[in-house]
């Protein structure tokens, strides 16, 4: 680490790459295991309890008093007709976090809104690749934030397909299944995660045309608080020289670690950690650099004795191979990640320790690589660990403040979030928030609307549940690779349209019901041992979820189509509000919003 390249550190989970940033997440991380959780009810007597920071306050005697006289003295001095029409603010939308925040700042540009963006450092994207589909940035394409020219400018790898793979050895699996070869099933899918991008480049570029078409972009400008007045608007209090700025709508677009959402969840700790190790590298086999792994498996459930046990995956993807399938033997660089699903107890390892794993067994999964420290030419020591919360996406606590993106924790507890879970909900966020603007629905109640329960997101939480082993828990070490493997097996027989979108973290009750009868009749004699492995609690819960996503696809392609022309046309605009989210959700939530390419079947 002390010898790779520092220059093009970012911020956000994984971008900083230092040996310096390594000792601050471990820090973190012990932090975070070592906190004791407890219940916190905001507005009531808490006993004693230690009182949470004080970020947002929509109380006039907290926070910055020349925040508060900034919004007073905008509204006093306003005319009423400045008044009625909302303008008599900085901006209509100021977001928080420009590292994501950018694309949905850029967005609401681009439908009339005067918008800022507050970085606290830098606004530019890590050195590292980003992995995304072409149907996912065609998306951003669609919604006008991003041109074609982007996706020729910033695109720099480019592959066909990318392998699952359950495996209890690393061994051939000869195109058999599970029971037939004893070791495990593996599959590839075309068009998923194929891409490789330079976030720098699209970020500069998103950036520039957001900064020309009159946005503002606040650099090296950390937020030390956000002051709320339901009638007069929201008070940005900000290091700056210019002092505060005043907005309609607060995006809180900082990710998992925002103050915003950290403050709303005072007192709980995560429902599900998922920590990742690995690096970016030079040296690998340039022949057979031309694939990736989504999630893969070359062992069984590790028993790290009183730290619990845990089940490694495997991520990896080839960098700078060039586009539209290039010979192999372009490029030797490809990135590794190690992962795994656990919780925050006390007793989980250090990150230190799992990147001594990572080193150990990365050659038995690349075996080009017989000696990590001699064979490779290490660019990125890479890091991190994402917390997942069952309250999710998160309701909002105030008026006028709305979290989006990982913030939110809109992302699905499998997967890291980040800029795909972004792309999926950009169109949906920005018309709700849009409309939130424009009919004046900016409480608390209002905005939660746009940040609804969607069961499909709740439902995940089961595989997340089979993929982890709590403390003290002890099962089979062949538990997780059977259960993946044999799903896997089921839906990629079920073709395309049952794997990808999963593997795109979209969940569909068709698939869902497909792919579990599927496997129930393949190996029947494991539903026991499923139930007693993420217990009966859990499993009621899903099932729940499971009937609402059920419940959802049918609203969605029953109800809406009859309701659309009816809402358009109501007198009561929060009653429009109300029902354009509510049909946004069955379709989200049910992942009817997910439309496989055709071409591509």
């Amino acid at each position: 680490m002390e010898k790779a390249p520092v220059e093009g550190q970012a911020g956000g989970a994984g971008a900083s790459t230092t040996w310096d940033a390594f000792v601050r997440t471990e820090q973190n991380w012990r932090r975070l295991r070592d906190f004791e959780g407890f219940e916190y009810i905001h507005g009531e007597n808490n006993y004693g309890m230690p009182e949470p920071m004080q970020f947002v306050v929509d109380d006039r005697q907290k926070g910055n008093p020349k925040a508060w006289e900034k919004l007073e003295e905008q509204y006093n001095s306003a005319s009423e007709i400045k008044k009625q029409c909302k303008t008599y603010l900085d901006y209509d939308v100021v977001v928080c976090g420009g590292t994501l925040g950018i694309f949905i700042a850029h967005s609401l540009q681009l439908k009339g809104l005067k918008v800022a963006v507050v970085e606290a450092g830098k606004l530019q994207g890590r050195e590292q690749e980003w992995n995304i589909s072409m149907d996912e940035m065609m998306e951003l394409v669609e919604l006008g934030v991003l041109i074609e020219s982007d996706l020729d400018a910033c695109i720099k790898t480019e592959f066909p397909e990318c392998r699952s793979g359950f495996k209890n050895k690393e061994a051939p699996t000869n195109g058999q299944g599970y029971f037939e070869n004893g070791v495990g099933f593996e599959c590839t899918t075309p068009d998923v995660l194929n891409l490789g991008i330079a976030p720098k480049v699209l970020i500069e570029n998103v950036k520039n045309r957001f900064l020309e078409a009159g946005g503002v972009v606040m650099e090296k400008t950390p937020i030390n608080g956000v002051m709320i007045s339901s009638s007069m608007g929201a008070s940005v209090d900000i290091n700056s020289t210019n002092g505060p700025i005043t907005s309609r709508l607060v995006l809180d677009c900082m990710g998992n670690g925002s103050p915003i959402s950290r403050q709303q969840r005072h007192g709980k700790k995560p429902d599900g950690i998922c920590c990742v190790v690995g690096s970016c590298a030079g040296g690998f086999d340039k022949e057979t650099n031309v694939m990736g792994d989504i999630i893969y498996t070359n062992s069984e459930i590790q028993d790290k004795g009183k730290q619990g046990m845990l089940q490694y995956f495997w991520e990896a993807f080839p960098v700078n191979i060039g586009r539209d399938g290039k010979e192999p033997g372009t490029s030797d660089v490809k990135t590794t990640y190690m992962f795994t699903y656990l919780d925050a107890d006390k007793t989980r390892p250090d990150l230190i320790s799992m990147m001594e794993d990572y080193w150990d067994l990365l050659p038995i999964y690349q075996p080009s690589i017989k000696d990590p420290e001699t064979d490779l030419d290490i660019k990125r020591v890479l890091f991190a660990y994402f917390p997942t919360y069952k309250d999710s996406p998160l309701q909002p606590m105030w008026d006028r403040v709305l979290a989006v993106g990982d913030a939110s924790g809109i992302q699905s507890p499998l997967s890291f979030g980040g800029f795909g879970a972004l792309t999926r909900h950009l169109g949906r966020i920005s018309d709700g928030v849009t409309e939130a603007l424009k009919y004046d629905c900016l409480t608390k109640e209002d905005l939660g609307e746009i940040n609804q329960y969607l069961p499909n997101l709740s439902g995940a939480w089961m595989m997340q549940k089979a993929m982890s082993v709590r403390p003290g828990q002890k099962v089979d070490s062949k538990f997780v690779n059977r259960l993946l493997a044999t799903n896997f097996e089921c839906m990629d027989e079920m073709g395309i349209d049952t794997i990808k979108p999963f593997l795109q973290d979209v969940v569909r009750v068709d698939g869902l019901v497909g792919s579990l009868a599927a496997s129930f009749k393949a190996d029947p004699f494991f539903m026991p041992q499923i139930v007693a492995h993420v217990g009966i609690p859990t499993l009621a819960t899903w099932l729940g979820h499971v009937g609402n996503m059920g419940l959802y696809t049918v609203c969605d392609a029953v109800v809406s189509p009859v309701l659309k022309g009816y809402v358009q046309n109501m007198e009561n605009k929060k009653d429009k509000f109300y029902w354009n989210r509510k049909m946004e959700a069955w379709k989200f939530g049910s992942g009817s919003d997910y439309i496989l390419p055709r071409d591509k079947k």
